[in-house]
């Protein structure tokens, strides 16, 4: 009997039926399903784990859960881990095939050294020349470190498009983009990670070399700041690879506006971005769509109240050369240059249509200026600006100051908050002293005043009391930039107005006939189109208005003698509030018109939504040709000011309807507004409702005198009394009722602590 036979009979016995016609069939067409399935094992071994076909890989950090599944043990884990830490330092590891053809062909140097020497008999000197001439040659032919061959990443993590051939010059982008978190890296090298700042990220990429030439973080959530995202993206250079992702949230003012600039670089689901949605996009600017993913929150399988996270790999090639503009050699265009192949998102300085340094700015007359410089404050003021780490609002800031007839560019300086690369390379751009100070206070608050403290020991000699000085902060080993008798103090958020100059100049003379006033600001708080028409109308108040503030050194002695000490946390101006309050009279000027404008949407204090509804539409003065007499600016020291606004509002006529719902009646006298108002910010509503009736800013009282407000409004003289506030409600009529607010009218107001909070918020740097 055959051993089949026995088992078939003896073993299995009625079985064996079932064995052969059910169970041995149905395991060869698992087996055959199998196969077909995967391809084989030839065709598994190469294409990537279909459950990992979305996988982001952070450099080479993997989840210890997919250790198994990507086919790396423990080891080889610890060593990623390491790769990663050292990769922005070291380039990639060789692999083991490519070290030993090096050592293969150093041996072959070597020995055709010796072959040289016995048979030719050369001297050691020119074989050591061959040599070095055939390693150079050797490291000529080795790839970019940042090529994709070089990066060790293995072909089941490379992501090939079909007639996408990978070349030395190809580089693979990772990205992930979720609820908590941003991670990008190129070629496994870490190039940006974000942990906390809500909105849509953008890296810009160089196209030639793959380097992160700028990062921003634009709270979409928020209101305003998508216009800044379309600004910055108009401000680049074709051909700059972008990077988008989502962080938390995105979505809720991100308008048509921004959608429609989204779109137009390419992106697909821009316009079906929703409420915490996950999205990411990689673009050229000026050219296709790379790649693109998308997660909706509305999805049943994501189980999030956010939308899933999204991972994103793609392949590009590098562009062959370095992309520099065909300027002419000089030495303001070799600054452009080095300055452009290393930042990005400066508009006109990186254009290559621009061909000089001249061009790039707007030019009011070599007159002008020449008119200027003759004035005797033109040598004595120094112009310093406050900067936090925002080096895209200190060009702006310093771009419009170079376009103001009149600057002395040998004394303006850059106060900054320690080494900050791109910030210094914008002050050398210009020129100009930088001052890298590091930040000194436990909170912004603190943090701003020392800062300020030490510009005006630096500048002006201030002398400030002993319990006033933080450990550190005003070292007398120093070098001051520059001395100067008056300082403009500018923030790196403002943009200044082309006659900024000729307004200081021609107001400073009353500083030095009425000492009761302490400085002059160039900012309006009511700088909009309906309210400030006139460029020769400047104004006292009692008020903080400390934006663009230019102060006469003995002001700033005043001032020290009032700082905070250096463990207090209030403002810097709180010295400057008490100073005022010492001397009777005590007063800013301002102008109607504004010669500074605030133009920052993010910051420490100020957030997008203050900047776009309050300062956003200023007006910014643009010309110089007008006259501001002498006579006129003496007329701003305290007594022939209460003199002619006694006068205006006795001449003015009195508005006795609600204006708000009827048209002004113009006539050639002023008009007077009587407004119930007692001057406590408990009772701001009736003040609101009318200054949100002349289209101007409307969160509180600001800037005014003795209880009086003033404008132009359309042109005409328009004056608003607090009653019973103001000592001028005696002139308010027997039968006249005071404007009040209608009940039902909503009204904006404010608490002390958030209307400080305001106020401060454009007045100081944020960082």
């Amino acid at each position: 009997m055959s051993l089949v036979s026995y088992l078939r009979r003896r073993v299995f016995g009625k079985s064996a039926f079932l064995i052969k016609r059910i169970l041995l069939p149905a395991a060869v067409v698992f087996l055959l399903m199998q196969v077909l399935l995967s391809g084989g094992p030839q065709q598994r071994q190469q294409d990537p784990d279909p459950d990992l076909s979305n996988l982001i890989i952070p450099g080479e950090a993997l989840d210890p859960a997919l250790e198994r599944k990507v086919g790396r043990g423990p080891t080889t884990h610890h060593n990623a881990l390491h790769t990663t830490s050292t990769s922005t330092t070291t380039p990639p590891v060789p692999s083991p095939s490519r070290v030993k053809k090096k050592k293969e062909e150093e041996e072959e140097v070597e020995k055709k050294k010796v072959e040289r020497q016995k048979k030719h008999g050369k001297d050691d000197d020119s074989d050591r020349q061959g040599q070095q001439q055939q390693q150079q040659q050797q490291q000529q032919e080795e790839p970019s470190p940042w090529s994709m061959a070089t990066a060790n990443i293995t072909d089941s993590h490379k992501v090939k498009y079909k007639g996408h051939a990978i070349t030395e010059k190809t580089v693979t982008l990772t990205l992930m983009s979720s609820q908590d978190k941003v991670f990008m890296s190129l070629n496994k090298r870490e190039i940006y990670r974000n942990l906390g700042d809500r909105g849509i990220h953008l890296v810009v990429l160089n196209q030639y070399t793959g380097q992160v030439m700028a990062r921003q973080v634009f709270d979409t959530f928020a209101v305003g700041l998508e216009e800044e995202m379309v600004e910055f993206i108009e401000d680049l250079s074709d051909g700059r690879i972008l990077v988008f992702a989502v962080l938390d949230e995105a979505s809720s003012n991100l308008s048509w506006r921004g959608r429609n600039r989204l779109k137009e670089l390419g992106s697909r689901w821009a316009d079906k971005l929703a409420y915490r949605d996950m999205w990411a996009l990689v673009t050229r600017k000026g050219g296709l769509k790379m790649a693109e993913t998308f997660s909706n929150v509305a999805t049943a399988d994501t189980g999030y109240e956010w939308g899933g996270p999204v991972f994103l790999r793609t392949d590009f090639d590098l562009l062959e050369g370095k992309g520099e503009c065909d300027w002419p050699v000089n030495e303001r265009n070799e600054a452009r240059r080095v300055f452009c192949q290393r930042f990005e998102g400066y508009g006109a300085l990186c254009d290559c249509g621009v061909s000089s340094w001249h061009d790039l700015f707007f030019h009011a007359g070599d007159e002008v200026h020449k008119e200027l410089s003759r004035t005797p404050l033109y040598k004595d003021l120094g112009v310093v600006i406050l900067a936090t780490d925002r080096p895209h609002y200190l060009y702006r800031t310093l771009k419009s100051l170079w376009e103001a007839p009149g600057l002395n560019r040998e004394k303006v300086a850059v106060y900054g908050d320690g080494r900050q690369r791109e910030v210094l390379a914008v002050a050398r751009l210009f020129g100009v002293y930088l001052v890298e100070a590091p930040p000194l206070g436990n909170t912004t608050k603190e943090h701003i005043r020392h800062k300020v403290q030490r510009v005006f020991r630096d500048v002006a000699g201030v002398k400030f009391p002993p319990e006033s000085v933080p450990a550190g902060n005003l070292p007398e080993d120093t070098l001051p930039p520059f001395s100067c008798s008056h300082l403009l103090l500018l923030e790196d958020d403002l943009q200044v107005a082309v006659d900024i100059f000729k307004y200081i100049y021609s107001v400073a003379p009353v500083l030095e006939r009425d000492p009761s006033i302490f400085a002059v600001s160039s900012f309006n708080y009511y700088g909009h189109a309906d309210v400030a028409n006139s460029h020769t109308t400047v104004y006292r108040t009692a008020e903080l208005n400390p934006l663009a503030l230019l102060f006469p050194v003995r002001a700033l002695h005043q001032l020290a003698s009032n700082w905070p000490t250096s463990d207090d946390t209030s403002e810097w101006y709180r010295s400057l509030r008490v100073a005022m309050r010492g001397v009777e009279g005590g007063a800013l000027l301002y102008p109607e018109v504004p010669r500074a404008r605030h133009l920052g949407y993010r910051g420490s204090l100020i957030r997008g939504s203050v900047q776009h509804n309050y300062f956003r539409d200023h007006i910014l003065s643009l010309t110089t040709d007008y006259h501001l007499a002498e006579s006129e600016v003496l007329m701003l020291a305290a007594e022939p000011y209460e003199a002619r606004l006694e006068k205006t509002l006795k001449e003015a006529d009195t508005i006795n309807f609600d204006f708000c719902k009827h048209d002004l009646l113009y006539g050639k006298n002023p008009l007077k507004i009587f407004v119930s108002y007692n001057g406590s910010r408990s009772d701001e509503t009736n003040m609101n409702y009318v200054m949100n009736c002349l289209r101007t800013f409307d969160v509180y009282p600001e800037a005014g005198w003795h209880g009086v407000w003033q404008f132009h409004y359309h042109g005409h003289w328009l004056s608003i009394v607090g009653t019973p506030t103001s000592k001028y409600s005696y002139l308010i009529p027997a039968d006249h009722a005071p404007v009040t607010a209608p009940p039902t009218t909503t009204t904006t107001t404010t608490d002390s602590s958030s209307s400080s909070s305001s106020s401060s918020s454009s007045a100081q740097p944020s960082s």
